[in-house]
């Protein structure tokens, strides 16, 4: 598929389900997306380092549980130029200014075990770097009271996302600099482990040519709502062990799991 610092454009229309006429729909010029791919591939030992070094800041903070880092592909940024069509030509992008639109060309993931160890994460992120955008907090649509959350997290800066398919994570955008000339834009996404095994086989199965599959999407929501109360047990879990060590009865705690659950 690559040629040098170029891409042969029949293979990779092909290999990406790209056909003549959509991408001419697009308004894009394949010369300067080659232009962005030679760019790109010179960047990508920079952004693995600085990758390595968000994680490095990030791994050894209370609550957790492991981060996963992702440099994007080269091939991988043409396709998803090209997938995002007039929304990217309208806004005219070039070698010049691609990094400046595209936000994930270093992806992070933080992962913990309990809904709330988040807090403490978030305060960590907000400390170690100025946010591009205030930070979403994505919820699946009868998670929670709206009101009740946003009365919870009014010290935080955030805004509440209520997503109708179950996607559950909390984002940031921040800026690095990876040369003395380029600033790129890193998307951090924080959330349960559960709901990261949810994330990933959502992905596997829907994107980006099944996204609107009745069959796929009301089973990956069947298997959404059970991460959601999985993410709930942990939570009463982790209340049960505290209050064991405060000296409530063990009878107490189950009582309250049964009425819990019924």
């Amino acid at each position: 598929m690559k040629l040098d610092n170029k891409i042969d454009r029949e293979e990779f229309f092909k290999a990406f389900c790209i056909t003549e006429e959509y991408f001419n729909s697009t308004g894009l010029n394949w010369d300067e997306l080659m232009k962005i791919y030679a760019d790109y591939i010179k960047l990508v030992p920079y952004l693995e380092k600085e990758a390595e070094h968000i994680v490095s800041k990030l791994i050894d903070n209370v609550g957790v549980h492991s981060v996963r880092r992702r440099v994007k592909r080269a091939t991988h940024l043409v396709e998803k130029i090209i997938r995002k069509g007039r929304k990217y030509a309208d806004r005219g992008i070039n070698v010049e200014n691609y990094k400046e639109i595209i936000t994930d060309l270093i992806g992070i993931r933080v992962l913990h075990l309990f809904k709330d160890d988040w807090r403490g994460i978030h305060c960590e992120i907000t400390k170690l770097w100025d946010t591009k955008e205030t930070p979403q907090i994505n919820i699946r649509r009868g998670d929670y009271n709206i009101q009740d959350l946003k009365n919870t997290i009014q010290d935080l800066d955030c805004e509440i996302i209520v997503r109708d398919h179950g996607y559950r994570s909390v984002h940031y955008l921040i800026g690095v600099p990876v040369t003395k000339q380029d600033e790129v834009l890193v998307e951090i996404q924080v959330r349960t482990v559960f709901e990261e095994a949810w994330s990933e086989i959502d992905h596997l199965m829907r994107y980006p040519y099944d996204v609107d599959n009745p069959i796929i999407t009301e089973y990956l929501g069947i298997f959404n709502r059970i991460v959601g109360s999985a993410d709930e047990m942990g939570m009463f879990i982790k209340k049960i062990k505290k209050e064991f060590s405060n000296g409530k009865g063990l009878e107490d705690n189950f009582r309250e799991l049964d009425l819990k659950f019924k």
